[in-house]
């Protein structure tokens, strides 16, 4: 049986959700069309109002037990240069670095809960999610509590011919040399929204894969990161991606 208070947080994410599945068209209101005029209109909102593949998962990160994860040298900063080993390893201590490989993912601000299960305020600055921009920079994103977070995949990054980015994140760690850290686990509700398997993978007319992930962007992915050339083909569909995608980091 569950008690009010577990009931009710479960009744909260179910609300999250639905929000979320239901607010990803704010995300889409610029049309890439503008800017790829053979983009067919409007296929990025039909994939994710129509799939019925949508996913919801709690995330659980467990707590540190050492200090091997996290080095101080990014120290409170929200932009930091992300060049070098500190990019790949110091900032993915809970969560590797890698794109989702769908439309979009939906997230809701993360929880911190002590080692007796309260929620508490993250008491490292230096934790939580990092993404990387398309020239490189590392940035720590702070969700507000009352904000939803959108993630760009990479099925939406085919579609739209490179118009839209992928984004590459991972989550970092509290460090346990952190006295108020140690025993602290994050939590979160992410909402995955792809096509379904058979969904096509098809770039826009005209688009090539040099267009999609140009070089220039390429080279700043995160070693961990396979890049786009190594897993799509031609004529596949969006269940042999993700197998594709599987097998390479997997």
């Amino acid at each position: 049986m569950f008690s009010d208070e577990l009931r009710l947080q479960y009744d909260e994410r179910f609300f999250y959700h639905h929000l979320l599945t239901n607010s990803h068209l704010i995300a889409f209101t610029q049309p890439p069309s503008r800017q790829c005029p053979t983009y067919p209109r409007g296929k990025l909102e039909a994939v994710l109002t129509q799939s019925l593949c949508c996913k919801a998962r709690l995330l659980h990160y467990f707590p540190a037990d050492d200090d091997s994860n996290n080095d101080d040298s990014a120290g409170n900063n929200k932009e930091v240069s992300a060049s070098g080993r500190n990019a790949d390893t110091d900032y993915s201590s809970w969560c590797g670095w890698h794109n989702d490989h769908g439309s979009l993912t939906g997230l809701v601000p993360a929880m911190y809960l002590n080692a007796d299960g309260e929620e508490i305020s993250s008491p490292d600055p230096t934790a939580g999610l990092y993404i990387k921009s398309r020239s490189g920079d590392l940035v720590h994103v702070n969700v507000p509590s009352n904000a939803l977070c959108f993630q760009i995949g990479e099925t939406s990054q085919i579609h739209t011919g490179g118009i839209l980015q992928a984004t590459p994140h991972a989550v970092r760690g509290c460090s346990s040399a952190e006295k108020t850290a140690r025993g602290v686990s994050r939590e979160t509700l992410a909402v995955f929204m792809e096509p379904e398997y058979h969904g096509d993978m098809d770039l826009p007319e005209g688009r090539s894969l040099e267009q999609t992930q140009r070089k220039e962007t390429e080279q700043h992915l995160p070693s961990s990161v396979r890049v786009l050339r190594s897993r799509w083909k031609k004529g596949m569909n969006f269940g042999e991606f993700s197998e594709a995608t599987f097998k390479a980091f997997h």
